[in-house]
């Protein structure tokens, strides 16, 4: 009986995490939609132009960085795989977010939007069930179409 209870709670537990982590996702990409929208609405001439564009790309290495991070706790506590090949390939999104707030717009959101792209694939094609829980997945899919839609708005509005 004592098994079916911790199985039951278990589950319950994983389930107020799986909506906790996904409300936190989607308050994490207000920004990206926000800061992307206002870019493209205001004027080149905008005081707060210059203000947006340091603002959107910052947020999007930020976030690169938080991606990299979760990678690389994940290659931490794998069992199996190639742990040295992941940990290695979690530094690569911060240092393309670091030279993405160097790069002049509109590149930048090309190289950002190429960045989360490459991330979701990675993710999507590479962590499992046994490695992070079902919802982060499905998350992960959803945010990165989400965050490269928003990147690919900000790079028409400073083309």
């Amino acid at each position: 009986m004592d098994t079916i209870d911790d199985d039951r709670s278990y589950r319950d537990a994983e389930a107020t995490l799986g909506r906790s982590g996904r409300r936190l996702a989607l308050i994490g990409i207000v920004p990206f939609v926000v800061l992307a929208l206002w870019l493209y609405g205001i004027a080149p001439d905008h005081p707060w132009r210059q203000g947006t564009i340091l603002l959107l790309t910052t947020y999007g290495a930020i976030v690169l960085s938080f991606l990299g991070g979760i990678r690389w706790g994940i290659a931490l506590l794998a069992r199996e795989g190639d742990r040295q090949r992941d940990i290695t390939l979690s530094i690569v999104p911060p240092v393309i977010g670091w030279i993405a707030v160097m790069v002049p717009p509109p590149l930048t959101y090309v190289f950002l939007a190429a960045a989360f792209a490459a991330q979701g694939a990675w993710d999507s094609l590479t962590l499992t069930p046994e490695t992070v829980p079902a919802w982060y997945r499905r998350v992960r899919i959803q945010l990165t179409i989400l965050v490269v839609a928003a990147l690919v708005v900000a790079f028409v509005a400073t083309s």
